[in-house]
C-alpha cells in the first residue's frame, strides 16, 4: 500500500461516525444541564462550555474524554474559585453518578457516564488570554483558535498524526510519557498543514528545534529560550505567544518522532499507527528472558495520587536508583518505570550483568605525591588482598566490594534510592524477572510495558529495513 491508501484507510478507522458524534454530545449535553441547574439553584451566573478536541472536532473514534469548562466571573477572586465554584461542580457531579476528585493548578472533577469520562473544569471567562489568572483560562481561546484555523480537511490530518503519534507511543504531554499533547499536534497541522509535511519537517530535525507557528521576528527567539533553557523543542502558542507548546517533550519523544517520520516516509505501513499488530505473545517475551540480568523492584503506595505526582516521583526514584547502582560499578542498560496509576509502581533495570568481582582494582596516584598516597593507603590497607606500587610508580590496591549483587544493594540500600515524598518510608519488593513474575505482572495490565522492556526494538523500527 502507499502512503496515501494507508491514510485513508486509517482515517476510516479513527474518524467518529455520525452515531458516534450524537452519543457524545449527547451526554454533554445531559453534563451541561445537570450543571445548569445548579448554578440557576444558587444564583450563580456562570458560562458551560465543551471544551478539547470533541469541540475542535479533531477526537478519534473510541476516544471519549471529554473535557466541560464551567467559566465564571472575571470578578471572583481565585479563592472563590477553587472553593464557590469547585463546591458547585461537585454538587452537579453528585447528581451525575460516578465521580472523582482531582487535582492540577486548582481542583476539578471527572464523572463517567456511559462509556464517556468528562473533566469537569472550573475556570475564569477572560476576555482577553493576555489576562489569564490560571493555566486553564486559556483553553477557550485555544478552542476558538483551532475552529477558525482548521479546514475540515485538516482536522482529519490532525487525526491521522495523533493516531500516528499514538502508535509509536509519543503522545500525551503528560508526565507518563512527555511527548505531544493533542493542541501541539492541532498547532504543527495549522502551521504545516498535512501530517505528511509534518512528518517531512520531523525527519530533518536537529534539537534544539524551532517552529514559528506565528511569524515571530529572530529576536524572539533568545527571550523565549531564556525562558524556557530545559526544552528541546519550541513552538509558540498562537493565543500566548511566550508559553512554548512543546515545553514537555523529552529528548527521547523528540528523537522517537523524527527517527518514526523517516521510516514512515521510506517504508509507510499501518504499524506506525499501532494497526495491523497486535503486539507480542506472553511466551514470545518469556523466551528472551533466558541469559539476561532484568530486575523488578515494586512499590505499594500508601495512598492514591493524581498520575502526573505518582509518575513524576517514580521517575525521580528510577533516576537516583540508576546513580547508585552506576557509583558502585554496576552498568544498567535499560531503566523503565510503570504505575496502574492507582497504588501499584514498579522499575524495570537490565544490567549486563546482575553481580561484580568480590574484589575492586583501585589505581592510585604516584608515590611521589606523599599525602595523596599516605591517604590512599590508610583507605586499602586491610580492605582486602593489599596494596602495591606498579611498574610506573603508582599506587595500587585490589579491595572488598561493599556490593557485589544488585539484588542486595537494592534491598540494603532502598532507603539511598526511595528519595520521592510518598516513597520514602516504603519498603520495596525486589525480585529478578522470571516467567512468573511477567505472569503476575501481566494480570495487573503491565504486559505491553514489560514486553516492550524485554524486546526493546518496536516493531515500527522493524519496517525502517523492511
Amino acid at each position: 500500500m502507499t502512503a496515501s491508501e494507508i491514510e485513508e484507510a486509517v482515517l476510516k478507522t479513527i474518524k467518529p461516525s455520525r452515531e458516534e458524534y450524537e452519543h457524545v454530545l449527547g451526554v454533554y449535553r445531559v453534563i451541561a444541564d445537570a450543571i445548569n441547574t445548579v448554578l440557576r439553584k444558587h444564583g450563580v451566573e456562570a458560562e458551560v462550555t465543551l471544551q478539547g478536541s470533541i469541540a475542535h472536532d479533531t477526537w478519534l473514534s473510541g476516544d471519549r474524554d471529554m473535557d466541560v469548562f464551567v467559566l465564571y466571573p472575571e470578578s471572583w477572586s481565585i479563592e472563590e474559585l477553587k472553593s464557590k465554584g469547585f463546591k458547585l461542580v461537585v454538587e452537579a457531579a453528585e447528581k451525575l453518578g460516578i465521580y472523582e476528585l482531582r487535582y492540577a493548578e486548582h481542583p476539578y472533577v471527572r464523572v463517567r457516564i456511559s462509556d464517556v469520562e468528562a473533566d469537569i473544569v472550573p475556570a475564569f471567562n477572560i476576555s482577553d488570554p493576555a489576562h489569564i489568572r490560571t493555566a486553564v483560562d486559556r483553553t477557550p481561546f485555544h478552542t476558538r483558535y483551532i475552529r477558525e484555523r482548521l479546514t475540515d480537511e485538516m482536522r482529519d490530518q490532525v487525526r491521522l498524526l495523533k493516531k500516528f503519534m499514538k502508535g509509536i507511543g509519543v503522545y500525551g504531554a503528560e508526565v507518563k510519557t512527555k511527548g505531544f499533547s493533542g493542541y501541539a499536534v492541532e498547532v504543527l497541522i495549522a502551521r504545516y498543514n498535512s501530517m505528511r509535511r509534518v512528518l517531512e519537517e520531523a525527519s530533518k530535525w536537529n534539537p534544539p528545534v524551532y517552529i514559528d507557528s506565528i511569524n515571530v521576528g529572530e529576536s524572539f527567539w533568545k527571550g523565549f529560550r531564556k525562558k524556557y533553557p530545559d526544552s528541546v523543542i519550541y513552538m509558540p502558542d498562537p493565543v500566548d505567544p511566550m508559553r512554548n507548546v512543546t515545553a514537555n517533550v523529552s529528548m527521547k519523544s523528540l528523537a522517537i518522532f523524527s527517527l518514526a517520520s523517516r521510516c514512515y516516509l521510506t517504508h509507510p505501513s499501518l504499524v506506525f499507527y499501532g494497526l495491523e499488530y497486535e503486539g507480542p505473545s506472553i511466551d514470545d517475551v518469556k523466551k528472551k528472558l533466558a541469559d539476561r540480568c532484568i530486575v523488578l523492584v515494586e512499590y505499594m503506595l500508601e495512598e492514591r495520587l493524581p498520575p502526573d505526582v505518582v509518575w513524576g516521583e517514580l521517575n525521580r526514584v528510577r533516576d537516583t536508583m540508576v546513580k547508585l547502582l552506576e557509583n558502585f560499578d554496576f552498568h544498567v542498560i535499560d531503566s523503565s518505570s510503570w504505575t496502574d496509576e492507582d497504588r501499584y509502581c514498579a522499575i524495570l533495570l537490565e544490567l549486563d550483568s546482575c553481580s561484580l568481582p568480590v574484589y575492586k582494582h583501585y589505581k592510585g596516584p604516584s608515590v611521589k605525591h606523599w599525602e595523596r598516597s599516605h591517604s590512599f593507603i590508610s583507605k586499602h590497607l586491610g580492605r582486602g588482598i593489599g596494596v602495591w606500587v606498579d611498574e610506573k610508580g603508582s599506587l595500587n590496591a585490589l579491595s572488598l566490594r561493599r556490593y557485589i549483587n544488585v539484588k542486595q544493594i537494592l534491598e540494603e540500600g532502598s532507603r539511598g534510592y526511595s528519595v520521592a515524598p510518598h516513597f520514602r518510608d516504603i519498603k520495596p519488593s525486589v525480585k529478578a524477572l522470571s516467567e512468573e513474575v511477567i505472569a503476575e505482572l501481566s494480570g495487573r495490565g503491565a504486559l505491553r510495558w514489560i514486553s516492550e522492556f524485554i524486546l526493546k526494538t518496536p516493531i515500527w523500527m522493524v519496517k525502517c529495513i523492511s
